[in-house]
């Protein structure tokens, strides 16, 4: 059965499709190769469709309980992976990569916490590496020796009784001995939570599981490593080689940021290489069943990505942008670009609330973003006036033929906080003064949770680092609504290690003298939190769009983006302001 964003191999229907990406691939001298997966007991889209796997274990997502497939339809499927390497050959491609990491159908066979078999597909490695030793020498010998057969397997499932060092070390030395791949490329993880280490975020550090591929590197008999894993730049690629930790870089989700990067380097331009900052936004579209999408760069997908440049536009004028955050920024350098002239209120330092958040824990690499498009900006003449706009006049006064308005937003009061209660403070006024304060803090903060987004995780983070005891409440019945969820089983992970007290389905009712009462949300049954000495909301936010009805009063063209226009979150902000940009 097809699923969403997942090219079937076996739909003859995709086959001109495949001929069309080989094409656009190596009539360039570049290699093509073709990642062909099964995902063998997990349940992750159709209900309908029974999954099968090699023993009767539940998936660790899914909990999916598979059919346990008999030799016959082992080889069956063994041999459809034969033939879609042959039909990928057919195609154009130049080769194929097993995806046997991530707890895929071949990691369930290699992994003795999956593969609980007595037939000749388990038991000791080298019956745990039949099924992939069979795949490899299938492919080899319809596909000839020059087709690239590439292994991604895993180097450390992280769960007691799985692949971990050792038994990764073991069945790569058997299969370099036996039927070696062209390369191999060691993952992280499985799908229990360390699913966590699929697509390490930017909470780790660069390239945190390279000593472990460097271990393995010397199991693996010769056959080249492919290195990969948050691999940040290409200085960092180029360190990762020296050290000797692999033959080969894998570059994933900075590609997905700027397809140009190897260019650019190449030719003396790294500084304009458009920053992956590892927030995993791509991978939870995907996940979900989206397109994928990269949050700063809209062109992601389009036909001319890599060489794309902003057509120049038909009449300049004076453009006004006000507000310096990542949607008037984006919005501002593609303007100028294009070739109007660009004046930019910043307010206060460019950057916005997203320049805060790269003040919180684990979220330095917000900066990133602004930072490359105040560099874009710059290199295009935009005008930056360090100057907060109020009024109408203001902007008049420069005599603008456009305005864009990238004023933001703010968050609301608590909507269930009774008349006479206390508001409390919101979530971005006290992550300034924490950031600004350093000092601990006493008693009990609670942090009421109607966002969901990273940055309130982040913050809860820092507020569990400096108070005696955080509690995080949220009206729904889980966290993270806005996050990926390889990124928010990293969230519960942080809490949970920092000992903080999580309220699902509460809705705060009254905050007053230290005491905050809240509410269950189904049942309404109350209960009181003392001590409290700091009462924090994140809440839907309201915009900040004042100025668009002035200055539309007087026959000015004004386009609101970003939070200014519907509060969302920063792939929405810059994306819109891309767009507006383009069409000013």
């Amino acid at each position: 059965m097809p699923q969403p964003g997942v090219a079937s191999i076996f739909d003859e229907a995709n086959f001109s499709g495949f001929q069309r990406m080989a094409d656009s691939v190596e009539r360039h001298d570049c290699r093509l190769v073709g990642q062909i997966w099964h995902v063998g007991r997990q349940q992750l889209w159709n209900p309908v469709d029974a999954p099968v796997g090699v023993s009767a274990l539940p998936d660790a997502y899914s909990w999916s309980v598979p059919h346990v497939m008999t030799r016959d339809e082992i080889q069956s499927i063994r041999d459809a992976f034969i033939a879609s390497a042959a039909t990928l050959k057919r195609a154009g491609f130049s080769g194929v990569e097993l995806h046997g990491g991530h707890g895929y159908l071949i990691t369930q066979f290699l992994s003795p916490w999956s593969n609980t078999r007595d037939d000749e597909y388990g038991g000791d490695v080298a019956g745990r590496a039949r099924f992939v030793r069979e795949i490899i020498a299938g492919i080899r010998r319809v596909c000839g020796d020059a087709f690239i057969i590439g292994l991604k397997m895993s180097g450390d499932e992280r769960v007691p009784g799985g692949i971990d060092a050792e038994v990764a070390a073991a069945t790569i030395a058997h299969l370099a001995n036996e039927s070696p791949p062209s390369y191999v490329g060691f993952a992280q993880g499985n799908f229990s939570p360390s699913l966590e280490d699929h697509t390490p975020d930017m909470h780790y550090a660069p390239g945190p599981f390279m000593p472990l591929q460097k271990r393995l590197r010397s199991a693996a008999g010769g056959v080249p490593v492919l290195a990969f894993g948050r691999v940040i730049d290409a200085l960092h690629a180029e360190k990762i080689l020296e050290d000797g930790v692999g033959d080969l870089i894998g570059m994933g989700r900075a590609l997905v940021a700027d397809a140009a990067l190897p260019n650019k380097v190449r030719s003396g331009h790294a500084d304009q290489v458009r920053p992956c900052i590892f927030c995993n936004a791509c991978w939870g579209e995907i996940h979900v069943g989206k397109p994928i999408a990269c949050i700063h760069n809209p062109q992601l997908g389009t036909a001319g990505e890599a060489t794309w440049k902003p057509t120049p536009a038909t009449r300049p004028q004076h453009v006004v942008v006000v507000g310096a955050g990542v949607a008037g920024l984006e919005a501002a350098w593609v303007a100028a670009a294009r070739g109007h002239r660009v004046t930019l209120f910043t307010g206060s330092a460019p950057g916005g609330k997203a320049r805060l958040e790269a003040q919180l824990p684990g979220r330095a690499e917000v900066a990133k973003v602004f930072e490359h498009q105040l560099l874009r900006a710059q290199e295009a003449g935009v005008t930056l006036v360090p100057e907060r706009i109020t009024k109408a006049e203001d902007i008049l006064a420069r005599k603008p033929g456009a305005v864009v308005l990238a004023t933001g937003s703010t968050m609301r009061r608590p909507p269930s906080l009774a008349p006479d209660s206390e508001a409390g403070i919101d979530a971005r006024t006290f992550a300034a003064a924490l950031v600004a304060d350093q000092a601990k803090r006493s008693g009990t903060a609670v942090l009421f949770d109607f966002d969901h987004s990273a940055a309130t995780y982040a913050l809860a983070d820092l507020m569990a680092a400096r108070y005696e005891r955080l509690i995080l409440m949220t009206p729904r019945t889980q966290l993270g609504r806005q996050v990926s969820y390889v990124g928010v089983l990293g969230i519960y992970r942080r809490l949970y290690t920092a000992g903080v007290e999580i309220e699902l389905a509460a809705m705060p009712k009254r905050v007053k003298a230290g005491v905050v009462t809240i509410a269950n949300a189904f049942t309404g049954r109350e209960k009181t939190i003392e001590g409290v000495t700091a009462f924090v909301y994140a809440t839907p936010r309201l915009v900040n769009d004042g100025l668009a009805a002035p200055l539309r009063a007087h026959g000015l063209p004004v386009q609101l983006v970003g939070d200014c226009f519907a509060p969302r979150a920063m792939l929405a902000a810059i994306h819109e302001a891309h767009r507006v940009g383009n069409a000013i």
